[in-house]
């Protein structure tokens, strides 16, 4: 079970509750079917007690009697891999208590605690006075019911002595009791309401179901309202659960229509038993509807809901919230506009935007933009043999010589640098990079020793303190989650910030936007450095403000990066973290594009090499119209269309248009591909191929490697683990190793043909399987990134400029080596993956122009669409994503062809696309769904895009001043596809009708 620090919120216990698996009720300690006071105190347990347990060098000690241990004994030397069991803990009631644990330490020592062998809790209780006074350190334990063991343990390290442990009820006394029952509803409740497949159900009599009924047949699409569910006040309650599930079903819960959270209570003993599950629900007063569904799945049957009101103890903020006083100043430097000043307990730094102030004292820092204090209580951290984190060290040293200029591609500044330092661990250095005038600041973190370490779990930045990050505006706060590439259909989210978090999927990768969307306002926080690390963003939130916030280097989840094994530990006597950008911006959207522009600085954009055109590639690809039945006739088929009818009718850049080959253009002989590069060439066009550098698609190992000449097999060539065991597929496709000589001669061997027989464009595939962590080749190489850079850096030298590069199913970094990226995983066509597209615009948009130097929404297969509105729609949806430019239909088909000569001539929408300018986003509360309004200003003019994804008919209101155009002004609106122009003026309602799938473009002229 988990153990949890003192003033964690509710929700954090609730979900630790949950994760547990267990299926008996789990209630607060002092709301339970037997009460218990708040800070009743159920035990006191000296640590010398005999039914305690020791391991290692840890025993019971005689007590100083100055000390004033209870007994005269304690438990010491804990130390070097040793433990101590308090065995037989007795509570009466499962639920969430109060330990005290009174300790000596004279120097600060962590302690890792596990309860009944359960998931492990590093702490950091505070240094006593000295080794002759007692100490008191209170956090939170979920136990069971009767007989419990609470282990503590060194973690390899150093940790205190114990006097004793107190156990109490959680919560303070006098707080008020909290966890009343508000309301207990039943499946069966008349005001409930299905549909599909689910309805009232009899329930066995062995179950033992209130009222004899159950909600049931939750499955294939189906759903049950919990309707008119009354709350006596708006704000966050318990809900409690009782379902029966014999397999484990997730279930979807949406509130009064919001934003489905996706939920999943562990199974039950089998069909026949109840299980409880609990969560935590917003509720508005007064009435409120509760819906369970499927998701298209199956979800467990449902007996009755509780609700429960909030628990109002441990609120109080944790002191690491807080940085203290750092006490008067000693002496100031400036350095340009940034001003660097000494105190007596700390250090500032401030520009004109900004000030990060540390504690030397406690540790701790906080940051403060324009005056107002964003974050506080940051410290950093790393694992070791053990967890180690900056405010433990008994030291932590700043000094003005220690600071230096920096002038580099970010611009001019001054690096700070805090040393902390403690015997027996190594130094760590939190290292500060402030720049004039920027509204940002980078952080990063060394670890340095005199003998080899050794970590896969490097954060510069953690924040564990209730309300420890507060943006400072509270309409529509949100947390943006980033996938780790655009596989699998993947989609960026952003959630409501008062969401607990305990899933991988949660974790954002590389960066995080945490904003308010009605007034903007928002802190970007991600890396900026990718040739080591996966980097990873933990959060959670409540009250509108995030508790927990966890930036590090070592992120790797089954769901998210598709690793197997955790991310690969990097060993030196140096060892650096990621470098992490931090900025606070009036518009969130302002601090995404300066996020991408500032890796942009560090890492540039491919430039064209001398055979590439520049501009946004217009054309074709192979893949949407003919998938694996591709052929030589068809791409003549399709060059010839091409010629006669769209290349010399806008739909080209600067002339240059693209005939792509997707997979199975080895269908083709090598004759055959010749002959077809030299045809496109001679219809005055560009032929473009396809390839996967980094995967094996085939099941025979023996399999010879091309362009190996027979030295190696596949078997030698894919990525296996520590253990030598081949890594399990992905895709359907096993890794292989960038870094082995075999993947590098493959990647010769096939570049190598395509440049001579003229290819000038490649698509390249399914490229993070090359960023697993595994075994490499290269023993130098320790991380899956790692070796990606390597494999990356060879694709490049291989083509040598020769090619436009187009990366496909590709992480988001590193970015430097490709001139565009899909930001979404294959479209189809359909409106409904054009929709899905245009969520990874309204979250992605900001790398277009920074990171890459276009983005690729993927091809245009129009017929799939269905309809011409829905076929406008995907060419819409596609010219203003950044953009690659290409179609992707059957030329024999008679209304491909139609749609093809309709939608693809028109040069007003065509110049629109040549542009290669992404659109910003009008809104970014959708969640996990794409907004649908975009705008781009060029110039003086704007271009304001609208979709219906639906198949009604809607009419849109347009916020002309929400959408960025100046209110007051006199306006000429033109419809692109139509030309149709119409005056306006900002003050007017702006309403557009659009029909099912439709949408429009148009340009917006200010007088």
């Amino acid at each position: 079970m988990v153990p949890f620090s003192k003033g964690m919120k509710a929700l954090s216990i609730v979900a630790a509750i949950l994760m547990t698996g267990l299926t008996a009720t789990i209630v607060n300690a002092m709301s339970g079917e037997q009460q218990l006071a708040p800070g009743e105190i159920i035990a006191s347990i000296e640590a010398e007690a005999p039914a305690n347990t020791f391991t290692g060098n840890a025993g019971v000690r005689d007590c100083n009697p100055v000390i004033g241990c209870s007994g005269g004994k304690k438990a010491g030397d804990l130390w070097g891999g040793s433990s101590m069991n308090f065995n037989n803990v007795e509570v009466p009631v499962a639920g969430v208590y109060t330990l005290k644990m009174t300790y000596i330490s004279g120097d600060p020592r962590p302690i890792t605690v596990t309860v009944n062998a359960g998931e492990a809790e590093t702490y950091s209780p505070p240094k006593t006075a000295d080794w002759d006074t007692l100490g008191t350190y209170d956090f939170e334990v979920l136990l069971q019911q009767g007989a419990n063991t609470i282990k503590f343990d060194d973690n390899g390290g150093w940790a205190p002595d114990l006097d004793k442990i107190e156990l109490s009820a959680a919560g303070e006394p006098g707080n008020g009791g909290g966890g009343e029952v508000i309301a207990s509803i039943e499946g069966e409740a008349p005001a409930n309401t299905f549909t599909g497949n689910a309805g009232v159900w009899d329930c066995n009599p062995a179950i033992g179901c209130s009222g004899g009924k159950k909600a049931g047949n939750i499955w294939g699409g189906s759903s049950v309202n919990f309707n008119n569910v009354e709350a006596p006040a708006a704000g966050v309650y318990t809900l409690k659960l009782y379902y029966i599930s014999g397999d484990p079903r997730p279930v979807n819960v949406t509130v009064n229509g919001g934003e489905a959270q996706p939920l999943s209570p562990p199974k039950t003993a089998n069909w026949d038993t109840l299980g409880t599950y609990e969560f935590e629900v917003l509720l508005q007063q007064g009435a409120n509807t509760i819906k369970f569904d499927d998701n298209g799945g199956w979800s467990p049957d449902i007996d009755r809901i509780e609700l429960i009101s909030a628990d109002s103890s441990g609120e109080e903020p944790d002191n690491d919230g807080a940085i203290g006083d750092i006490g008067a100043k000693v002496r100031s430097s400036k350095f340009g506009h940034t001003v660097v000043t000494e105190h007596q307990k700390g250090v500032s730094v401030s520009n004109d935007n900004y000030t990060i102030t540390y504690n030397t004292e406690s540790g701790l820092a906080a940051y403060a933009w324009n005056g107002k204090t964003i974050a506080t209580g940051v410290y950093s951290s790393v694992q070791l043999d053990q967890s180690v984190t900056s405010k433990q060290y008994a030291k932590h040293l700043f000094t003005m010589d220690s600071m230096k200029k920096i002038h580099d591609a970010h611009g001019k500044g001054v690096e700070i640098t805090i040393e902390n330092k403690q015997d027996g661990l190594p130094t760590m250095q939190q290292i500060y990079r402030v720049y004039d005038g920027k509204p940002y600041f980078l952080v990063s973190q060394k670890l340095s020793g005199s003998t080899e370490l050794s970590t896969n779990d490097m954060a510069p930045i953690v924040i564990q303190s209730k309300g420890a990050v507060d943006i400072g505006k509270y309409a529509d706060n949100r947390v943006l989650i980033t996938p780790y590439d655009n596989d699998s259909w993947s989609r960026y989210q952003a959630r409501t910030i008062n969401t607990f978090l305990n899933n991988s999927n949660y974790v954002s990768s590389e960066l995080t936007a945490i904003y308010d969307n009605d007034s903007r306002n928002g802190l970007v926080i991600g890396s900026v450095t990718h040739d080591t690390w996966k980097t990873g963003v933990y959060w959670s939130g409540s009250n509108d403000r995030l508790d927990k916030l966890k930036v590090y280097g070592g992120f790797t989840s089954q769901t998210s990066t598709h690793d197997s094994l955790s991310h690969g530990k990097i060993t030196g006597t140096i060892l650096t973290s990621p470098q992490i950008f931090v900025g606070y911006y009036e518009d969130y959207r302002d601090g995404l594009e300066g996020y991408g522009q500032t890796n942009a600085e560090v890492a540039p954009p491919l430039d064209f090499g001398r055979g590439v055109p520049s501009g946004v590639p217009v054309g074709w690809n192979s893949w949407g119209a003919y998938d694996s039945h591709l052929s030589y006739d068809k791409v003549v088929e399709v060059s010839n269309f091409f010629k006669e009818n769209l290349q010399n009718a806008s739909f080209n850049n600067k002339g240059n248009i693209y005939i792509n080959l997707d997979s199975y253009w080895d269908n083709m002989t090598s004759q055959q591909l010749k002959d077809v590069a030299a045809l496109i060439k001679k219809n005055g066009q560009k032929p473009g191929i396809y390839y996967s550098p980094f995967v094996y698609w085939g099941n025979n190992m023996s399999q010879q490697v091309e362009g190996t000449n027979g030295a190696y097999t596949y078997g030698d060539l894919v990525l296996k683990d520590e253990n030598g065991n081949i890594l399990p597929t992905v895709d359907g496709a096993y890794a292989i190793d960038p870094t082995h000589p075999a993947a590098k001669q493959r990647i010769d061997y096939y570049f190598n043909q395509f440049k001579a027989y003229g290819f000038e464009y490649i698509k390249i595939d399914f490229l993070s399987h090359g960023s697993f962590e595994g075994k490499h080749y290269d023993s130098s190489v320790q991380t899956g990134i790692q070796a990606y850079n390597q494999g990356m850096a060879y694709v490049n030298k291989a083509l040598d400029g020769n090619m436009f590069i187009s990366a496909s199913i590709a992480p988001l970094f590193p970015s430097q080596y490709a001139h565009a990226r899909r930001i979404s995983c294959d479209v189809d066509g359909t409106l409904g993956q054009t929709e899905y597209q245009l969520n990874n615009l309204t979250y992605g948009w900001w790398q277009n122009g920074t990171i890459y130097r276009y983005t690729d929404p993927d091809y245009m297969a129009l017929v799939k669409g269905g309809s011409l509105s829905a076929a406008q729609t995907r060419v819409n949806a596609a010219a203003i994503s950044g953009t690659v430019y290409l179609n992707s239909d059957d030329v024999s088909n008679p209304t491909a062809q139609t749609y093809m000569k309709t939608l693809l001539t028109n040069p007003r929408v065509n110049a629109v696309a040549l542009m290669g300018k992404a659109f910003t986003p009008v809104e970014g509360n959708t969640g996990t769904n794409a907004t649908d309004q975009f705008v781009l200003k060029d110039k003086k003019d704007y271009y304001l895009a609208v979709f219906n994804y639906t198949q009604d008919n809607v009419v849109k209101t347009i916020d002309l001043a929400r959408a960025g155009i100046p209110a007051g002004s006199k306006l000429t609106v033109t419809d692109l596809w139509t030309n149709e122009s119409r005056t306006r003026s900002t003050n007017e309602p702006f309403t557009i009708n659009l029909g099912a799938a439709q949408s429009v473009l148009y340009k917006i002229t200010v007088k």
